[in-house]
C-alpha cells in the first residue's frame, strides 16, 4: 500500500476514522541531522512499501520541495512521487487524509494522478478581514482599496477556482459550487466568525454537518489577514471518489514506466508526451454490405457482467 505523506506544518483533521497522511516537520536543510534522517525515514519506507506519495504546499515550495528533491535523488529511486498541490492549508491537510483513504484501493499512478483533481471536489475558502497583503488568489485593484475601509470583509475562494467577493452579513458562496450531499463543512476560527459558518455558509451550501476544528499553523501565511475564519466543504458522499478513479486515464511515463495521467510525471518529473487518441473506424457507406471476415477458430465466450465498484466507506467527522 502506497504511503501518503505530508511534510509539512500541516495537522490532520480527523476525518476518517484510523486513516491519515502521515505528517512530518519540514523547514530544515536536507544536509542537517534531520534532513538525513527524513532521507533515511524514505528509504525505510520503501524498503516495506511499493511507492510514497509526498504532498506539499506548491505556495511554500522551499520548506519541502527541495527536501523531497534530495531525497529522491539520492535514493535513486523513481518509487517517491511529489505532487505539490495550490489549496490553502485546511484544504491540504483534508486532500492528504483523502488520498491515505483511498491509497488501499488504488495503484500509486493513478493515486497520485488524483491527488490535484481533488481540489475540484472541494470548496475552500475564507472570510478575511483584508486582502491587501493576499499573494496566494489572484485579487483586483478595487478590493486592495476597500481593504482600507472601516468593517471591511472578504469572501476569498482557492477551489474550485480562485475568487474574491466583498462580503456583507449574508454573503456565501454561489450554490452551484456546492459538493455533492451529503455536504461537509470543516472550518477553523482565527478571530474570524465561527456564527458565519454556522448560519450562513452551512445553510447555503445545504450540509448537513458544519465542524469547527484547530486553527492551521500555517493558515496565517496563506491568508495574510490578521481576522480569518478558514473553511473548505466536501461531498460525504463515497460514490464521488469512485466516479473520479474511474475517470482517471493512466499510461506509462516513457521514462520511468509508472502508469500515470498528469502532464508531468510525479515519479521522475517527466515532461508526457501529447497522446491523441486514435481515430474512430468510418461507418460503412449506405448501400455497400461490409466485407465478411474470417470467422474465428473458436466460440466466442459470451459477455460476463463487470463487477460493481468496491464501495468505499467514510467514516462522520
Amino acid at each position: 500500500m502506497t504511503l501518503v505523506m505530508l511534510p509539512d506544518d500541516v495537522p490532520g483533521l480527523g476525518v476518517f476514522r484510523g486513516v491519515a497522511a502521515e505528517r512530518f516537520r519540514a523547514g530544515f536543510s536536507p544536509l542537517s541531522d534531520e534532513g538525513l534522517e527524513f532521507t533515511a525515514r524514505i528509504g525505510s519506507t520503501l524498503a516495506e512499501r511499493p511507492a510514497v506519495l509526498a504532498l506539499y504546499p506548491s505556495w511554500r515550495p522551499d520548506a519541502a520541495g527541495r527536501l523531497l528533491r534530495f531525497a529522491r535523488a539520492s535514493l535513486g529511486t523513481r518509487r517517491l512521487a511529489i505532487v505539490p498541490l495550490d489549496l490553502p492549508p485546511l484544504a491540504l491537510s483534508l486532500v492528504a487524509d483523502q488520498l491515505a483513504f483511498l491509497a488501499p484501493y488504488v495503484a500509486p499512478g493513478t493515486l497520485a494522478t488524483v491527488a490535484p483533481r481533488l481540489a475540484g471536489l472541494l470548496v475552500a475558502g475564507a472570510r478575511v478581514n483584508s486582502v491587501t497583503r493576499l499573494e496566494h488568489v489572484p485579487t483586483g485593484f478595487g478590493d486592495h482599496l476597500a481593504s482600507y475601509l472601516p468593517g471591511s470583509e472578504f469572501l476569498v475562494t482557492a477551489a474550485p477556482y480562485p475568487s474574491v467577493l466583498r462580503a456583507g452579513p449574508d454573503t456565501a458562496p454561489v450554490t452551484g459550487d456546492a459538493p455533492r450531499p451529503p455536504v461537509v463543512v470543516l472550518a477553523a476560527e482565527h478571530g474570524g466568525s465561527a456564527a458565519w459558518v454556522r448560519d450562513r455558509l452551512g445553510r447555503a451550501l445545504g450540509a448537513v454537518s458544519v465542524s469547527m476544528v484547530a486553527d492551521q499553523p500555517l493558515g496565517a501565511e496563506y491568508w495574510r489577514a490578521k481576522r480569518y475564519v478558514e473553511f473548505v466543504a466536501f461531498s460525504g458522499d463515497s460514490g464521488v471518489l469512485q466516479a473520479m478513479l474511474r475517470d482517471a486515464v493512466c499510461e506509462p511515463c516513457p521514462w520511468c514506466g509508472a502508469a500515470v495521467g498528469s502532464p508531468v510525471c510525479p515519479f521522475c518529473a517527466m515532461v508526457q508526451p501529447v497522446r491523441t487518441p486514435p481515430p474512430a473506424a468510418a461507418p460503412p457507406q449506405a448501400g455497400h454490405a461490409a466485407a465478411p471476415g474470417p470467422s474465428p477458430a473458436w466460440p466466442l465466450p459470451a459477455e460476463q457482467p463487470q463487477p460493481p465498484p468496491a464501495r468505499l466507506v467514510s467514516a462522520p467527522p
